[in-house]
């Protein structure tokens, strides 16, 4: 079973403010998107809209209970987001 899938987050500013962010399924329809939207786009337009383009990660929530089950278990490393989130969650207490 895949308990994960990648994503592309597109985030739209308008004169250096975030405006919105939009979730694509695949990083290509993504960049299709900026390429249509920015093919409409006169001169100030170019100037004054920007895009930003982060890849994420999308777990299920059984990816995220068996991932903490293997953490408590030791059949894993802790690393990445996970490793980050444990060392502020130990900071809290």
């Amino acid at each position: 079973m895949n308990y994960s899938k990648t994503v592309a987050e597109l985030t739209i500013y308008y004169k250096m403010q975030r405006l919105t962010s939009l979730i694509f399924d695949e990083p290509e329809t993504a960049d299709k998107f900026i390429s249509v939207i920015e093919s409409m786009f006169n001169e100030k337009g170019k100037e004054e809209y920007s895009f930003g383009r982060e890849i994420k990660t999308v777990y299920t929530g059984e990816a995220i209970v068996q991932e903490v089950s293997d953490l408590a278990d030791g059949k894993v490393k802790p690393e990445g987001t996970i490793l980050e989130m444990m060392k502020v969650l130990d900071g809290l207490n």
